[in-house]
């Protein structure tokens, strides 16, 4: 059953408008939003060698595949690669039938259209580097219309712009934002403006360097945001130590107002990794994870922190050290689902990952009782289905089945498990149910 994902590039077959899967043997920010089960396609998909580039592949199922617990995937010798030059960044329509994909590294985005399978046809390719000045771009689908492209570029200011041994200003960054139309995949507005500075941590070498994973909300766009220190005596970026939070905030579609909220209520990034960081619940409120330092929510409520509700402390209720340095799935009612790593046993990089059902009303937390060894750093996504959460869920180059979480369970055990995963060789890893 081994085989190497590199080894199987040789066999594709792949045509102008069209790539061919290969077989051996023959709205607001999307917060997963539950579906009908009965005619949506879903799409499991693997990555490889997380260390460094990796290859991704799809393929479709259906619901009552992902239930049955005889049935078992594998991508051994089977699957459509979504190519990519560094990593696949995917996104799906609302109805599964048409999967986009930021090419990151390569500096493009693609859509496809779902056939059956693995048989996926290419319809349209853009490249988006002259807009955004860069080949690594992230981006956020927005709605099944349109979706966000997203950079941040840092220049470090001497008094001397010639001159790296005269005083040190500040580091300028700067925001590049575009819209993307989903339909004919093209950019509709872009902006491009200085990040919004707190003037005394500018000065003192703190600023921003990444934003991600942006929410709609009354009409703005509320972006996660990053910090760096630039350490003017050594010349390279020294150990950040936050004293906040900070959220960026710009007027949408427009792209333009932008602003900043902060709290000194928690202290950490809010930008994320390749899943959703930010989920609007039914009430119109935003709750937003901390994705460095200690694993914790927070409430954004009228256009600002909510000192009222505080800090969810996820970490305390763990009983051990813990971050939430990719992002969570939200189910609805306040219940949701977080990638939680055990920093006591080791980092981001070793499989010392859990699943942790929380509940952002009662600001409880379940550890969810999943007996694998699981590396989440690279998981991108679950789905919503029928009130449910399934989430892909095996161990690096391991076997694993797709995890049916119920959120009405308090209990550690508040799951079923549905088809059995292969993966199928040492570095691959399952990455999303989309």
């Amino acid at each position: 059953m081994n085989f190497n994902i590199k080894s199987l590039l040789s066999i594709a077959c792949v045509s102008a408008l069209t790539f061919t899967a290969f077989s051996c043997s023959e709205d607001d920010i999307p917060s997963s939003t539950p579906t009908e089960s009965a005619y949506r396609p879903y799409h499991l998909v693997i990555g490889s060698s997380p260390t460094g580039e990796s290859e991704t592949y799809t393929q479709g199922v259906t619901v009552e595949e992902l239930n049955d617990p005889d049935k078992s995937f594998t991508f051994n010798g089977y699957g459509q690669e979504i190519p990519s030059t560094r990593t696949a960044r995917l996104y799906t329509s609302n109805d599964g039938e048409t999967v986009y994909n930021l090419n990151y590294g390569g500096g493009d985005i693609a859509k496809y259209d779902y056939i059956s399978g693995q048989n996926y046809n290419l319809l349209l390719t853009t490249d988006i580097q002259a807009v955004m000045g860069t080949a690594y771009p992230r981006w956020t689908k927005i709605d099944d219309n349109y979706a966000m492209l997203h950079n941040v570029t840092t220049e470090n200011i001497y008094e001397d712009p010639n001159d790296e041994s005269s005083p040190y200003v500040k580091t300028n960054a700067t925001v590049t934002l575009a819209r993307v139309d989903l339909n004919t995949m093209t950019v509709l507005e872009n902006a491009s403006f200085a990040f919004p500075y707190n003037e005394d941590e500018s000065t003192e070498g703190i600023h921003t360097f990444r934003i991600d994973a942006p929410v709609i909300t009354n009409g703005k766009l509320y972006y996660g945001v990053a910090k760096r220190f630039y350490d003017a005596l050594t010349g390279e970026n020294g150990t950040m130590v936050y004293d906040n939070i900070e959220t960026l905030v710009v007027d949408y579609p427009s792209l333009e107002n932008e602003t900043t909220i902060t709290s000194t209520l928690a202290q950490g990034s809010t930008n994320g990794y390749r899943t959703p960081v930010a989920h609007k619940d039914e009430n119109g409120d935003t709750y937003q994870l901390i994705t460095s330092g200690d694993a914790s929510i927070m409430k954004i409520s009228n256009g600002a922190y909510d000192t009222a509700y505080g800090k969810f402390d996820i970490k305390s209720l763990l009983g051990h050290n813990a971050e939430a340095n990719t992002g969570w799935f939200y189910v609805g009612n306040g219940i949701g689902y977080v990638p939680v790593l055990n920093t006591d046993l080791g980092d981001s990089a070793s499989s010392n990952w859990d699943i942790v059902r929380v509940n952002v009303y009662n600001k409880t937390a379940i550890k969810m009782n999943i007996p694998l060894d699981l590396w989440l750093r690279q998981y991108q996504w679950a789905s919503v289905i029928d009130g449910k959460l399934y989430m892909a869920l095996a161990s690096l180059g391991g076997v694993g089945n797709v995890y049916i979480f119920d959120p009405s369970s308090t209990s550690a055990v508040g799951f079923t498990t549905g088809a059995t995963l292969q993966t199928g060789t040492t570095d691959a890893s399952y990455i999303g149910l989309f």
